[in-house]
């Protein structure tokens, strides 16, 4: 395959990206880390930026509110993890630009999303920790949050935490239309969604520590593999099979790992992952012996996080380039067939 940069912008610290494509329109999306914008940039009109936010920032999730060209967004994440003002804002689309509002305070949340379900929206938080004296305090354990998103008071509601503490949660990702992985410290975690009469459910799956994680049929063989970062920003991947066995693992060699995801690319299954220390790579990993076969794509360019989507035929893939202070757009065509 060949990526083929069609667009960049400059943007101190971009870390959370997003694509909305609804209503005839078509959106890319990138917010900085720290005290800076929020940028939407528009696929249909030669990348036109507009400015969602001009600063607050420190903005670590953004998630599409289903049918609509609206999104929630943490803000104020920072100064590095001691985030105890962080907030949820609500961005509206009113036909020209983003009007904003804060909706809830949610100190330490890194991670959240909104899940649809048949009586209305579920909200999941996920905390990095629960309290900090300093940046590298981890003595109070992050939480789980669950609760219900209500769009017409525009509030989360019933908020409770679950019954489970976890240092340093990093990730999270929607695995099924039932359930979602949450990581940290003391491994992969499960989320499962409230079903018939069973209340929300979490399960432990893996026990070794892992900051990000990613799942696709990498093999071929009908069953999900999972490659994870291993460490709190670690430096090491592992690629485990639907049962959480180790496939394979690296040591070292990609130090602050952050970057990751999976995609179906021209037929074959791929990874995405980047990491922000070193050489500060973005690269896609096969597998299809099970064993990790890595491509650089651009190295120098420390990604955040990555995505790929498809407009007009075409493949690409959005990264948020954080060490080199950008957002790029990658047109990815196939060289092998």
């Amino acid at each position: 395959m060949r990526f083929s940069k069609v667009f960049k912008d400059e943007l101190d610290h971009g870390y959370a990206i997003l694509r909305m494509n609804e209503l005839g329109r078509d959106f890319a999306l990138i917010a900085s880390e720290e005290n800076r914008p929020c940028y939407a940039y528009d696929l249909d009109d030669n990348y036109r930026r507009i400015v969602v936010w001009p600063d607050v920032g420190g903005t670590m999730t953004m998630v599409q509110l289903p049918g609509t060209l609206d999104f929630l967004a943490t803000q104020r994440f920072y100064p590095g993890f001691n985030s105890k003002t962080c907030r949820i804002v609500h961005a509206h689309f009113n036909g020209k630009d983003w009007d904003v509002k804060p909706i809830a305070d949610t100190p330490y949340i890194h991670r959240f999303d909104i899940i649809k379900h048949d009586g209305g929206f579920w909200f999941v938080g996920c905390s990095i920790a629960n309290s900090k004296k300093f940046t590298d305090d981890w003595s109070d354990p992050g939480k789980v949050f669950v609760g219900d998103y209500d769009p017409v008071a525009d509030c989360l509601k019933d908020v409770r935490e679950l019954d489970i503490r976890i240092t340093k949660n990093h990730g999270y990702r929607r695995e099924t239309p039932t359930t979602s992985l949450i990581t940290g410290h003391e491994g992969i975690f499960r989320l499962h969604y409230p079903q018939d009469d069973e209340d929300w459910r979490i399960e432990r799956l893996a026990e070794e520590e892992t900051s990000d994680i990613a799942m696709i049929d990498i093999d071929g063989d009908g069953h999900q593999e999972y490659l994870a970062i291993q460490g709190f920003h670690g430096d090491h991947l592992r690629l485990y099979d639907d049962r959480f066995r180790t496939l394979d693992a690296t040591e070292g060699g990609s130090p602050f790992g952050h970057a990751i995801d999976s995609e179906m690319l021209f037929g074959r299954p791929y990874f995405l992952f980047g990491y922000r220390g070193g050489d500060q790579e973005l690269m896609t990993i096969e597998a299809p012996d099970r064993k990790m076969h890595k491509t650089v794509i651009e190295s120098g360019v420390g990604p955040s996080n990555v995505t790929v989507f498809r407009k007009d035929g075409e493949d690409y893939l959005l990264s948020a380039n954080r060490e080199s202070n950008s957002i790029a757009i990658y047109r990815i065509t196939d060289e092998v067939n």
